[in-house]
């Protein structure tokens, strides 16, 4: 829901701050009083179109900015939002959105204080804001969105039987996608290989007859290092041997001195003691390299013809490395990846059949589901074509007809393809209505004036309330052409479907006004000699008298604030 909302600078918004209900909000003023600037700040805050005419006078920027609340069932799409647009993920279940215009035509837009496009709020308000209006923002009128909620009213109605019936489809036709992706994949990469296919065995020949191993060159260049300057190691650990262990004074007799001299005082002084410790690890350490060069000394020879074979060796693994990489890692990748492609290719055709195979019995499995689905579809879908035809009546649309047009195809796929298969099924699904007796049934984003759209769509809401996952409704002036007994079922039918969502709502009548839990005057006032829009929410008493003007007019008598106080009492 909508909790708060912010316009500074919007023509003659200079500064308003609106605390809303979570349930019925009733906007009323009078015309040219700046009702409607609330819904196109909306649709700018949800990333509509800039226009920055609508700047204040002398205002260097505008800013919108809305504080809403998500619900669990929403939460989920707008963190999915958040992560591909690296925004911290939804923890207390609301966002802070925020759109400053600037004199200088640009803007900018954040969410909880990160910039985004305006791409990115309007994937948000998709999610959670449904605004009817002239300047149109109407999931409903969006045809590929009608099978979503024909489903969704299908499984609240069929419940559990319904749902995994679509669920099961949708897991067939998603594991179809994945292995006609595949499928295409080897397609591609068969053609690709059998024209590459001499290449690549001579790639895989100029390898394999050097045969590198893992880190050879490094172990290689190692000892050719020892062998190229093995009459200079021998010389350096003969003497260092002899200076650690051999000749008179060598290091490790020196120290066995200092460890008679410590031994004789250290258990007169602790500090000598622990000085004495360290001396005798050194000499441990020191006897144990003695040990080892001893040991190198006794090991190491070297074959003068062994140098050249290493040189050569390594000039071929240089040339491969060269050609093919840059490191013997990469070479011996390469080598893998050949043989790999050279096996794919002597089974390409068996394992492109299996695929097939697979492709062909995976479709008939989704189409058979997909035309179980679809029949349910068309057998109840007639239960919301009435239920919103009734709606239609109480709402003013006496001669109103609403079908929902289920389309599949005429014949099963061929040749084991998908090709009339989709996300939702087999079927082309579109709600149509006609408004008038004797007018013919047209697309939703064909009908009428934006009043009687707000009112077909309030019908299809209050019908799919429980199935609709959107946050807030907002619907501009919905009473057009309507009045007196009419009106009253109109806000009825309004304040049933505030049961489900956060509604708010521009009107000029009294009989829906009465019924909001909030009520919001719009007026103008002038201040320091200039006229501004201001916004206030009314008490008790001064919504009575608000109702009471719109059934009197401006003077209000005893008899229409009687009057209201009946229509706010129910």
């Amino acid at each position: 829901m909508l909790e708060k909302l912010i316009i500074k600078n919007y023509l003659l918004l200079k500064n308003i701050e609106i605390d809303l209900s979570g349930g019925f909000n009733i906007i009323t003023g009078e015309t040219g009083a700046g009702k409607s600037i609330l819904i196109n700040a909306l649709l700018l805050l949800m990333g509509g179109r800039a226009d920055y005419s609508i700047i204040s006078k002398n205002k260097e920027k505008m800013i919108i900015e809305g504080f809403i609340r998500i619900s669990r069932a929403n939460k989920g799409a707008i963190n999915k939002i958040f992560k591909s647009n690296e925004i911290e993920a939804i923890e207390e279940d609301s966002i802070i959105i925020r759109r400053e215009l600037y004199t200088k035509a640009y803007s900018r837009c954040f969410v909880n204080d990160t910039p985004v496009g305006t791409n990115e709020l309007r994937e948000i308000g998709d999610i959670i804001i449904d605004i009817h209006s002239q300047n149109e923002h109407q999931s409903l009128l969006k045809k590929e969105v009608h099978v979503e909620l024909l489903d969704s009213y299908l499984i609240k109605k069929e419940g559990k039987k319904f749902r995994d019936k679509l669920e099961s489809y949708k897991q067939d036709y998603d594991e179809l996608l994945k292995i006609t992706a595949e499928h295409n994949n080897i397609k591609e990469k068969k053609s690709e290989l059998d024209n590459k296919r001499n290449f690549l065995e001579f790639q895989l020949k100029e390898i394999s007859d050097v045969n590198p191993m893992p880190k050879e060159d490094e172990n290689l260049e190692n000892e050719l290092k020892t062998g190229e300057n093995i009459e200079g190691i021998q010389l350096g650990m003969a003497a260092a041997y002899a200076n650690l262990y051999d000749d008179s004074g060598s290091v490790i007799e020196r120290i066995k001195i200092v460890e008679r001299e410590l031994g004789k005082i250290g258990e007169y002084n602790s500090e000598i003691q622990k000085i004495l410790k360290d001396v005798s690890e050194s000499s441990t350490a020191l006897n144990e390299a003695s040990r080892l060069l001893q040991s190198l000394m006794d090991n190491l020879s070297f074959d003068p013809a062994r140098v050249e074979e290493i040189r050569e060796r390594l000039y071929k693994l240089q040339f491969l490395k060269k050609k093919y990489g840059g490191s013997l890692g990469e070479v011996i990748k390469l080598k893998e990846t050949l043989e790999g492609d050279l096996s794919l290719v002597d089974n390409f055709d068996e394992k492109i059949k299996e695929l097939e195979e697979k492709i062909k019995e995976t479709t008939e499995s989704a189409y058979k589901k997909a035309v179980e689905v679809s029949k349910i579809r068309k057998e109840k879908s007639k239960m919301l074509e009435t239920e919103v035809i009734r709606i239609l009546n109480e709402v003013g649309f006496e001669n109103a007809g609403f079908k929902v047009e289920v389309t599949p195809p005429l014949t099963p796929p061929r040749g084991g393809g998908k090709h009339d298969l989709g996300t939702n099924g087999i079927d082309d699904i579109e709600f149509i209505v006609k408004i008038n007796k004797g007018d013919e049934f047209t697309s939703l984003r064909k009908t009428a004036s934006g009043g009687e759209v707000s009112r077909i769509m309030l019908a299809v809401k209050t019908v799919l309330a429980d199935a609709d996952k959107v946050d807030i409704l907002v619907f501009d002036e919905i009473d057009t052409g309507i009045s007196g007994r009419i009106a009253q079922k109109v806000g009825k039918v309004i304040k049933k479907l505030s049961d489900y969502h956060q509604v708010i709502a521009i009107t000029h009548l009294a009989q829906i006004a009465a019924l909001a839990e909030e009520h919001f005057e719009v007026s103008k006032e002038t201040e320091d000699e200039s006229t501004i829009t201001k916004i206030r929410m009314l008490d008790k008493k001064e919504k009575v008298i608000e109702v009471a003007k719109l059934l009197s007019g401006e003077k209000v008598t005893d008899a229409s604030i009687k009057s209201a106080k009946e229509l706010i009492d129910g």
